[in-house]
């Protein structure tokens, strides 16, 4: 066979893949329907769709001799058209057998002749199990019995055949290469789509470099209109006069360049947008295997589960799509092993969030998730120590369950159960800028919810610089940049810290974040990038916070696919490289340290409030009085209840915060004492102790204390909501 032949026999199986596919496709949804289906005039129409999608797949695998799949195709078409002559329905096993045949033409549609060969005696079967039933002898009259409209259209194609075959191959090919006319659509591989836009995405860096030009010439126009100012007070005719030639030629380039970058940035923006557009598919599309995948699941536990697809008409970036198909079918599974006992639903939806945002829940109507299981597994396999398990609410420890290797499965299965799965969908989550959790919900079963970016490409970031290189962050995770002196970076039990609006927060440099050397700085000053995720904070610190303009996203190459902290990489208009920071991935390198943020302080008082600080721990003493005073109170510490009540006796304060169990006189006594002196009756006391029994709270309020706050539960925004409350 010549190249051309190969060329044209190549593009014949490309082309009968995809039909091929799309028909897989259609066959898989409309019997899955069809078994769901309890409307006789509905399930007549699925029948119709599925006896035409049978019949066409038999037609494309004839033309291209793929015989196996030709014969599997027409044992499924005698089914339907039986079930269509005689009204009857279709039972489920039957339904059952055509969803194996389906899966069967998915992998011999691919394959080539002597592969299908080895499948021939499994196909044969499959048709057997098709024709089991005595009425099913029938079907194969019935079925070559087509209509005459076909008869001729198959007879016309074989005359095509012929004709095709008597014709030189150069006009073979350039009839089989003509445009073939559609109504408003057309099939274009996403290899060729992905291309494109990847070219169209080059055209941002045309109109940044095109700015930059327009800034450098300004710049030098504004300098030679300066030295013509100069030169008009001197005799340098001459030289004026060429100065003003070049003044005018450069003006008259800036406004041409203007012009360019204006009509680059217009043109740039349209065939990014059109792109973008183009790659958007419904999201029913995109998922459209989904429901038999599901079933193929339930089945393979014994368990009757239907899926329900909430906004698929809603569009999505088939790269995200892509992106995220894995961790989707992780949630199917959990669903599946995990949540469901014997049937029940599974509800997938897609909502449009914002502009750029769009949310993809999967819930399910199943038994739910145990916090405590979680919290054991958890602490079995080491993630967690069994102290901050008991600290953590319902909903944090079932959010424990994103973490590698927790899991509740009793026993490993094919379906799940190593833990893993979870921990990929979280991390896929983040990684495209996104995030993800989960809840129980409020009547039954437990639901995954990812928030996700509409489309990728390109998005808002903040250019820093450190150590004499770029780095970006997106601008939808920075709640602020600042700059602060060195001296108020302060540390807490060996943390770092600082105050941000009112609020303590942990502060790294970018330096021990990415593990890199600190260089010697002498500023008094420090670059501070404020980021958040989630509900936590973190204030990173930088050399300098440069500018913010829209990035486009470049990857690092599948030889640094997943590169800790970095998220991709960028060409910058000045031709200097950047790298995108994953803000997820740096909240996690610096989970050891407490992410809350400390309550912010009301309204600044007239004065400092004064707060004496008593405990008889160095340790704890410390903590408070730098918490305290970061936020901005004014805090004075004693190491027991005797220094204290002394102190009091000589200096006013506003507020006590103080320990219970104490040498010479614990924190019960000294409020007792408080309460007792006219001086102090009314002074505020906040007991914070580890003496967490009902009885020594009642002790506690008995003796006049106005909070009673338990070390083991220990939130510095609460210690400064109830401080705020009882001096403001």
């Amino acid at each position: 066979m010549d190249m051309k032949n190969e060329a044209f026999l190549k593009r014949l199986l490309e082309t009968f893949a995809q039909e091929a596919k799309e028909h897989i496709d259609n066959l898989s949804e409309g019997l899955l329907n069809l078994k769901k289906s309890g409307d006789a005039e509905l399930s007549k129409t699925i029948v119709e769709t599925l006896f035409r999608e049978a019949h066409s797949f038999k037609g494309a695998a004839r033309a291209v001799n793929f015989l196996e799949v030709e014969e599997l195709c027409k044992a499924m078409e005698d089914v339907f058209n039986h079930a269509k002559q005689t009204g009857e329905k279709i039972p489920n096993p039957l339904i059952e057998v055509m969803l194996e045949c389906n899966d069967m033409l998915s992998v011999i549609s691919t394959l080539k002749e002597e592969r299908r060969r080895d499948f021939k005696p499994k196909v044969q079967e499959l048709i057997e199990a098709l024709h089991a039933k005595p009425q099913r002898k029938k079907i194969a009259t019935l079925a070559t019995k087509e209509p005459l409209k076909e008869i001729v259209q198959e007879v016309l194609q074989e005359e095509v055949k012929e004709a095709l075959a008597e014709v030189p191959l150069a006009s073979k090919e350039e009839i089989l290469e003509s445009p073939i006319k559609t109504e408003e659509t057309i099939r274009i591989p996403v290899k060729k789509l992905n291309a494109i836009m990847r070219q169209s995405e080059e055209m941002l860096f045309a109109k940044m470099v095109a700015k930059r030009h327009v800034d450098e010439l300004v710049t030098i126009g504004d300098e030679i209109t300066e030295l013509i100012k100069t030169l008009k007070n001197v005799t340098h005719e001459e030289a004026l006069k060429r100065l003003s030639a070049a003044e005018s030629l450069i003006n008259k380039s800036i406004k041409q360049t203007k012009g360019d970058a204006r009509e680059i940035t217009l043109m740039v923006e349209r065939l990014i947008e059109d792109m973008k557009e183009a790659l958007m598919l419904p999201f029913s599309t995109i998922f459209s295997t989904l429901p038999k995948i599901l079933h193929d699941m339930a089945k393979s536990v014994g368990k009757e589960i239907s899926l329900n697809m909430v906004g698929g008409e809603a569009e999505i970036d088939k790269r995200i799509s892509e992106q995220m198909h894995d961790p989707i079918i992780h949630l199917l599974r959990n669903s599946v092993d995990h949540g469901i006992e014997s049937q029940g639903t599974i509800t997938l939806t897609l909502t449009q969030k914002s502009a750029s945002k769009i949310e993809l829940s999967i819930s399910d109507d199943g038994i739910g998730i145990d916090a405590q299981k979680i919290r054991q597994s958890a602490v079995k396999k080491g993630v967690i120590t069994q102290e901050n398990a008991d600290l953590l609410d319902e909903e944090g420890a079932i959010n424990l369950i994103f973490l590698s290797g927790v899991s509740t499965a009793k026993v490993v299965t094919d379906l799940s159960g190593r833990g893993l799965g979870l921990a990929i969908v979280r991390e896929k989550s983040e990684q495209l800028g996104g995030q993800a959790h989960v809840a129980n919900n409020k009547d039954k079963g437990c639901s995954f919810t990812m928030t996700l970016p509409l489309s990728l490409s390109t998005f808002r970031g903040v250019i820093t610089s450190f150590a004499q290189r770029k780095y970006i962050f997106a601008s939808e995770r920075i709640a602020r940049v600042m700059t602060i002196e060195k001296k108020n970076v302060k540390n807490i039990e060996g943390k770092e810290m600082v105050v941000v609006e009112g609020r303590v927060v942990p502060f790294y440099h970018l330096s021990n974040i990415l593990g890199l050397a600190l260089e010697q700085n002498d500023s008094a000053d420090i670059a501070v990038v404020v980021i958040t995720f989630g509900d936590e904070t973190l204030a990173v610190g930088v050399d300098s916070v440069e500018y913010e303009e829209e990035v486009m996203v470049k990857s690092l190459g599948k030889q640094l696919e997943r590169v800790q902290n970095v998220a991709g990489a960028t060409m910058l208009a000045s031709d200097v490289p950047a790298l995108i920071l994953n803000v997820s991935d740096i909240f996690k390198s610096v989970g050891s340290v407490s992410l809350k943020t400390v309550a912010p302080q009301k309204d600044v008082l007239k004065r400092k409030a004064k707060i004496l600080v008593v405990d008889d721990s160095p340790t704890t003493r410390a903590l408070l009085q730098n918490i305290l005073e970061m936020v901005g109170y004014d805090v004075v510490a004693a190491v027991d209840g005797m220094d204290a009540f002394e102190t009091l006796k000589k200096e006013s304060f506003d507020l006590v915060v103080s320990d219970v169990d104490m040498p010479k006189m614990n924190g019960f006594e000294l409020t007792e004492s408080i309460r007792k002196d006219p001086k102090t009756s009314d002074l505020p006391v906040i007991l914070v102790t580890s003496l967490e029994s009902d009885s020594d709270k009642e002790k506690g309020m008995n003796a006049g204390a106005n909070a009673y706050l338990v070390k083991s539960a220990f939130d510095q925004n609460n210690l400064i909501d109830n401080i705020q409350s009882l001096i403001d």
